[in-house]
This record gives structure tokens, sequence and C-alpha cells, in this order.
């Protein structure tokens, strides 16, 4: 039966059609839930909802921050595309909200009604965009607003520089006169100042180049003495004018001469910055004398060379110090060798004595059988012989002491290490044998030469060799025995060891061993060992000691090998 219809007045008949139109929208009987297509399956409308809501949030929060941003900036020219825009983001976030909704309540017409209106803003948002679209263009970015503050920073300035130039030509005309006036009276003042203290720095010089106790001399570019002082013409015995037509190499000593002049040519070429040597000039009364030169570059402000100012320092007084003390150590070296031999006397008696009694001895029998009839000449031949042999052995002995203790300066030769060695072994062969000491030589076969003193080099190697026989004497519970080993190190140097089974080194005196007059010895002198690391330091070699493994003590020392000699 049909709804009968009421008649009133029109705010009624509106309301009752308002009232009819919102039951009709959100009427949900001829619906079904949008959960019941997804068969209301847990895990889906779990995803549905999550994703929904996570849209509709995110879309609320935009119309917040755009309407924070128009609120903050009331001179932006667009806010209203900004709110616009913010509305119609608002609408897209309600539809997704919406999609949440209708899972459980089936109200489509309110969610379609909500995206009729989020059409409506859509279109009018994108026709409004459209609209400001060429006024947006229009407007100058960011680089051109400020490349426009630049120029209009620039133009300013310019013009404000513009006036503090034409205030300053003003000012600079009145006191241009003024000012070129002070200046040259302050350059006069500056002159007089500069020239006082230059005539003051040189009288300084002037003083101490005179004053100076020691030579100085300014070499021109020529080689000849520019200036000298009063000690350098002293000192060679020239007076300043003849020394202006000389050179250091016109007084310079003919031996050494070509060194120098290569020397001074290497300082004029820039080859080298300084030149400190020694060397020898002669005086104008032709005696020698030693001095150190010390110069160097003297360059003006475009690095050109003026001139080479040099210190001349008489050192002959030191260097005849040094000869004297080189003569003193050979002494007491000689003095050495002589007390070892001294020690080995008996030694030396037995090893001449032995091979003339064998003389003797033969001599004899040469005598008995010339005697025999007829005379057994083949007998008297095979002694001769011996006695020849034995004649020969007496006489290497004797060459062998002879050298050992002549006084002769050091003389450097190609030697044998090994047969050196071999040598001072054949010599100290009866002290070793009394002291019953056994003798181990282990040296390398065809050891290269060294360029050394043979007489200083096996002096050496006899005092380690009596070293040895002295430190073992009071061993009683284990062989005495004596190592000599020669060998050929990898940095090309040979290396000579001298081993002993004695008592060992004291830690206590390790480090003065090689110190002069140190002793353990009541009998010592205290000279063997310290002489010993004199001559091997002269040979540039190196001498040490260490303790051996078990017992014992173990002395060797290094020399290079000979100059063109390889390994």
């Amino acid at each position: 039966m049909p709804t009968p219809m009421l008649h009133g007045s029109p705010d009624i008949e509106a309301s009752h059609s308002m009232t009819s139109f919102l039951s009709w929208l959100m009427s949900p009987q001829d619906y079904m839930p949008h959960g019941m297509c997804f068969l209301w399956q847990p895990e889906l409308i779990a995803l549905h909802v999550a994703a929904d809501s996570s849209i509709a949030l995110a879309y609320y929060s935009i119309p917040i921050a755009l309407i924070y941003f128009v609120l903050k900036r009331t001179d932006f020219a667009f806010s209203s595309i900004f709110v616009l825009t913010g509305l119609f983001i608002l609408a897209c976030g309600t539809t997704h909200a919406m999609s949440v909704w209708t899972l459980w309540y089936p109200d489509y017409r309110v969610e379609g009604g909500i995206k009729a209106i989020t059409a409506l803003l859509s279109i009018g948002t994108g026709v409004a965009i459209w609209k400001v679209m060429p006024l947006a263009l229009a407007l100058p970015s960011t680089a051109q607003l400020e490349q426009a503050n630049q120029l209009l920073g620039g133009e300013i300035g310019q013009r404000q520089r513009a006036e503090a130039a034409l205030r300053e030509v003003n000012a600079e005309l009145e006191q241009r006169v003024a000012a070129r006036t002070a200046d040259l009276q302050d350059e006069v003042v500056r002159r007089r100042n500069t020239e006082a203290t230059l005539r003051a720095s040189e009288e300084r010089w002037r003083s101490m180049f005179e004053a100076s106790a020691v030579g100085i001399a300014v070499l021109d570019q020529q080689h000849h003495f520019a200036a000298t002082n009063e000690a350098l013409q002293k000192m060679v015995g020239y007076s300043g004018e003849e020394l202006q037509s000389l050179g250091p190499l016109d007084i310079t000593h003919q031996d050494d001469r070509e060194a120098a002049q290569k020397l001074i040519e290497d300082m004029q070429n820039g080859k080298r910055q300084d030149l400190p040597t020694e060397t020898r000039y002669r005086r104008k009364d032709n005696k020698v004398i030693w001095v150190r030169v010390s110069a160097a570059r003297a360059l003006d402000s475009s690095s050109s060379l003026q001139g080479i100012p040099a210190i001349i320092e008489d050192i002959t007084e030191r260097k005849r110090a040094e000869v004297a003390w080189h003569d003193a150590r050979d002494a007491l070296s000689r003095a050495t060798r002589l007390t070892v031999m001294g020690e080995l006397s008996a030694s030396i008696a037995h090893e001449v004595n032995q091979p003339l009694a064998a003389i003797i001895t033969n001599g004899q029998a040469c005598e008995r059988f010339l005697g025999f009839s007829p005379p057994d000449l083949d007998e008297v031949k095979d002694a001769v012989g011996e006695i020849v042999r034995d004649g020969r052995r007496a006489s290497e002995v004797l060459k062998r002491i002879r050298a050992m203790s002549k006084n002769t300066a050091p003389e450097r030769g190609q030697v044998d290490v090994n047969r050196a060695i071999a040598e001072v072994l054949a010599l100290t062969r009866d002290e070793l044998q009394r002291h019953r000491v056994a003798v181990q030589a282990d040296l390398r076969s065809k050891l290269p030469t060294i360029m050394a003193d043979r007489v200083q080099l096996q002096q050496v190697v006899l005092n380690l060799v009596m070293n040895g026989i002295d430190a073992m004497r009071a061993v009683t519970d284990r062989p005495r025995i004596l190592t000599v080993r020669s060998q050929l190190n990898d940095q090309g140097s040979i290396v000579v060891n001298v081993a002993d089974s004695g008592r060992g080194l004291d830690p206590a005196n390790r480090d003065h061993i090689f110190e002069s007059f140190f002793t353990t010895k009541p009998e010592g002198m205290g000279m063997g060992l310290a002489i010993s690391n004199t001559i091997i330091e002269a040979h540039h070699g190196r001498l040490w000691a260490e303790s051996g493994s078990p017992f014992g003590a173990v002395f060797g020392f290094t020399l290079p090998l000979a100059a063109g000699v390889s390994p």
C-alpha cells in the first residue's frame, strides 16, 4: 500500500526530503560489505586495511604541511593553489578511509559521493594549476634572483667606489704637493740613514776582517785573491798587493794543485756549494805549511756568482802532532811485537836449533862417508841435500823473525791471508806444543787477497794466538784447543776468527779489553789488543770479541778485499 503524501509547510517538506535523501544515502540494506568479496580472508583484509590506512594518513599529513607553509609564507603568490591542492589531497585521503569503512559497512553511496567530490576538486585543481602556470613560469629562479642581487650589489659598490674616488681625488689634489715634499724629505733621510748603516757595516766587517786570527780571503771569478786579511798575509808571507796578482793555485803545493783546481772549478760551476778541504801551501820563503780551507759560493739577488769567500786556518802544528802520534804508535807497535817475540824466544830457539842440529849431524855423516875407501859419494850427496834443506828451513825461520821485528814503515801490498796465518802458526808451533794446545786450522781455500801490511796483519794474528794460549794456561778439565778460521762473508770482506777453550770473557772487562794499558795479566803491558784494534781500523776493518760456546772466547776481525779483487 503506497505511503500517503503529507502536505504541510515548505520547511517541513524540505526537511522531510533531506531526511529521505540521507536515509537513502546511508541505507545499507541493498548491498553487502566489501569484505564479502574477499571471502573474509583475514590476511587479505589486513593487507587492504593497512595499505588504505597508510595512504589516508599520508594524504592527511600533506594538507597540514601545505596549510602550515601558507600560514608562514603570507607573501607567497599562489597560496590559493596550495589550499586547493590541500583540499584535493584531503579528499583523496578520505576515499581511502572509506575503502576501509566499506569492508564491513556497505555505505557505497557515501563512498561514491566522496569520490564525486574528490573528482570535482581534482578537476578544479588541475584547471587552476594550468591557469597559473604562465605566471609561475614567469617568476625568476633562485639563481636569477641571486645574479640580480649580485649585479645590483656590484652597481651599488661601483657607485660607492666612484663617489669615494671623487672625494679622494679632491683630497689628493690638495695633499699631493705636501705629500710629495714630505716623501722627498723622507727619502733624503732614509738615504742618509742607509748610507750611514752601510758605512758602519762596512767598518765592522773590515774591522773583523782585519782583526781575525784566521786567514780570510775573497776570490773573484778569475780565481784571484780579490781581498785578503793580515792573518793570511802573515801565514803565506806575501803582502796584500802581491796576493792580488796571485790565486790559491799559485801558492798551493804542486802535488795538491790538480785536486785544488778541480775543487775551485766545481765551486765556480755550481757543482759544489761549499768547500771544506785540507791542503798544503808553499810560503813565499818556500816553506810548506798545512792549511784547512772552508769556502762557500757568494751569490747576488739573481743567483749569479759574485765571488768565493774563504776561511783559511794554519794546521801545520796539528799535522805535525798527527805525524808524531803515528810515529809513536808505530814505535809502540814494534815494541809490542818485540815483547811478543821475547815471549816466543824459547820457541824461536827451538825452531832454529832443530835445523842447525840436523845440519851438524849430516855434516858429521859426510865426514864419515868421505873417510870410506872408496868414499861413499851417494850417501854424501843425500846428506848434503838434507843439509841444504835444513839450511833453508833455518833461513825461513830467521826471515819470519826478522820480518816481525824489523823497524820499517808500514808498507801495504797484496797479502794472502791464509799464508800469513800459516806462517804465524809455524812460528808459534813450539809454544803451542809446550803449553799442550792443539791447533785446528779451518782456512777457506782460494781466499782472495787483500791490500794490507803483511807484518802488521801477522802481528794481529800473533797477538790473538798468544792471548788464546794465555787464556788456556789454567785449563785442566778439558782439552786446550785453539781454532783459527778464515772465511768470506756476504759483504765481500774476509773474516778471521781465533777461538780458544779457556775461561772466557769477564763481562765486567768486555768493554775495556781494547783500551790501551788495560790487562788482566800481571806481566802484561795491556797494549796488544789496543794496537791490534788500531791496526785493523787503519785497514778499514773491525776487531771484536765475544764469548765462545760453551766456553772460551772468540776474537775476530774483518778486512775488505783489495781494489779490483772479486769474491
